[in-house]
């Protein structure tokens, strides 16, 4: 008598099983999976340069088209995993601010044995900045381009229950020139091209199955190509942070990793204060019912400032993202986010500092798996105690897709 077969119970529900469906599949390319992927989208932005209402705003309509290709490794260890992204933005009314973004980069985990592996990654991205965000000027422009090249490597062991782990990461900036400068308000864009590099070791112990303590100190120094700008700064700096924190995992049902402790930022420049204060950070995932997925986040950095007068300001950014499937192949979306952006200024005493509030809400509706299709919408809010640079901005976005 031949041996009953046993399978494995499927235990996902039933709206899993059918939104899975809907997801997509790839195609099989010898031990990988293909990915590929084309989005079209119209929008309309009522605020393109993000200036006051007693300004004028410049409403325009925008066409962004969006290739995508990824492959994927599907091995039982190791992986590797390559990608090439465009985003590319046609503005009606304002082509001054026309982009060509391009993303293209790989990352990979080699496994030594279970629980240790060495991992890495490198990047080529052609990006921009919207206007309205910290390091812009306020009113019409010339868009900013820059190349960022990013190289990461890391090293991860546990052993029982105590693990380790390495990591260093190198950022280069190069900025395109824009026409803009110390007029404007802002350094021009070749004293921004910098190499910024960060070091940081973390040592856990996991005193209950799915909970870790853990601590973490980093290291960061940037240096800039142009070592003294034209306002005469100089702006290379090292810093440090030295963090704990606790990671949690209740399987399906919430993940989250919260840390707290103390950050360092000091600048060559003679008579600069550093930047000194409080580190934390929240990141979750809470599942409270199967079609609900809430993220809530908490993220403080310190970043590098353009603004003439202002050394950098400390970003301290707090929201949640959600998405609800009302059905396995239409999902609802929602986000809010509230930064603030303190920064730090070496040539006076009355420091900007900028407030954000962005909300935002989406559908998507997948009618085959092929295909999908939806709109959305965004609202940003900036308060500022620099006149002039308060605004609000309207985004209404209708995505259309196809994948494999």
């Amino acid at each position: 008598m031949p041996q009953q077969r046993l399978e494995r119970q499927d235990e996902r529900t039933v709206s899993a099983r059918e939104g899975a469906n809907y997801d997509p599949k790839g195609v099989r390319v010898g031990s990988f999976l293909l990915f590929p992927a084309l989005e079209l989208n119209e929008a309309f932005n009522d605020n393109v340069f993000a200036q006051s209402a007693d300004s004028g705003p410049t409403a325009s309509f925008l066409q962004v088209i969006k290739p995508t290709v990824e492959l994927r490794s599907t091995w039982s260890s190791h992986m590797l995993n390559v990608y090439a992204r465009g985003n590319i933005g046609f503005y009606t009314s304002a082509p001054t601010q026309n982009y060509q973004d391009v993303a293209v980069g790989t990352d990979g985990r080699i496994d030594i044995q279970r629980n240790w592996n060495v991992y890495g990654g490198f990047s080529f991205n052609r990006k921009h900045e919207d206007p309205g965000l910290p390091n812009t000027v306020s009113g019409p422009s010339n868009v900013t381009i820059y190349n960022q090249l990013i190289g990461s490597a890391g090293y991860y062991q546990k052993v029982n229950r105590f693990s380790g782990r390495a990591e260093i990461t190198v950022d280069n900036y190069t900025y395109f020139d824009n026409g803009l400068g110390t007029a404007q308000g802002v350094v021009p864009n070749a004293d921004r091209n910098r190499t910024e590099l960060r070091e940081s070791l973390r040592f856990g112990y996991e005193f209950l199955d799915g909970y870790e303590f853990w601590v973490r100190g980093s290291l960061n120094q940037r240096m800039y190509v142009t070592p003294v700008d034209a306002t005469g700064f100089a702006r290379n700096s090292s810093g440090w942070d030295l963090v704990g924190g606790i990671t949690l995992n209740l399987g399906g049902l919430i993940s989250a990793e919260a840390f707290a402790g103390y950050l360092q930022q000091n600048y060559v420049n003679q008579g600069t204060a550093p930047f000194q204060g409080p580190m934390f950070g929240l990141l979750a995932h809470w599942n409270p019912v199967k079609e609900l997925w809430i993220r809530p986040y908490v993220r403080r950095t310190v970043n590098e400032s353009a603004i003439v007068g202002e050394s950098g300001y400390l970003n301290t950014s707090m929201g949640f993202n959600t998405s609800y499937e009302l059905r396995p192949n239409i999902q609802l979306g929602a986000l809010a986010d509230y930064t603030i952006a303190d920064y730090q200024s070496f040539s006076s005493t009355n420091s900007r500092y900028d407030q954000y509030i962005t909300l935002g809400a989406s559908v998507m509706y997948t009618p085959v798996r092929q295909f999908f299709i939806g709109p959305s919408y965004q609202y940003i809010y900036r308060t500022s105690n620099q006149s002039g640079l308060g605004y609000s901005q309207n985004l209404i976005l209708l995505r259309l897709g196809a994948r494999l």
